[in-house]
């Protein structure tokens, strides 16, 4: 028996060929990685305590693992315009509260924004 209730079980999905095909579970929103903060703080100029308000949904990528498509967003204008962001997905009919959307790689330390809201900062 598995006794570890804190950790999700990913979903299983049926699959062509009756054979069984694991889904990662999605993924909520959380806080910057320390690559993404580092690059809007110190490579883009923006204010510190801006940015550490902000937080980010991710999609991976099929190749390399390491890399993952973003969005960031201000929880406290979502909450206001009343969008409750659950996922990357739940972003795609509101796209006017992402500021920044692009990816990033966590090995190769590369991040690649799109300033999506000139207004917002």
């Amino acid at each position: 028996m598995e006794w570890k209730f804190w950790r999700k079980k990913p979903e299983v999905v049926a699959a062509p060929r009756n054979e069984a095909v694991k889904v990662k579970p999605k993924e909520k929103p959380r806080e910057l990685p320390q690559l993404v903060y580092k690059h809007l703080v110190a490579d883009q100029g923006f204010d510190a305590d801006w940015v550490w308000n902000l937080k980010f949904v991710r999609q991976g990528r099929a190749t390399p693992r390491s890399t993952f498509d973003i969005r960031i967003f201000n929880p406290g204008a979502a909450a206001q315009g009343g969008v409750k962001v659950t996922n990357y997905a739940s972003l795609d009919d509101h796209m006017d509260l992402v500021i920044f959307a692009g990816w990033y790689d966590r090995e190769l330390a590369i991040v690649e924004l799109e300033q999506m809201i000139k207004e917002a900062v």
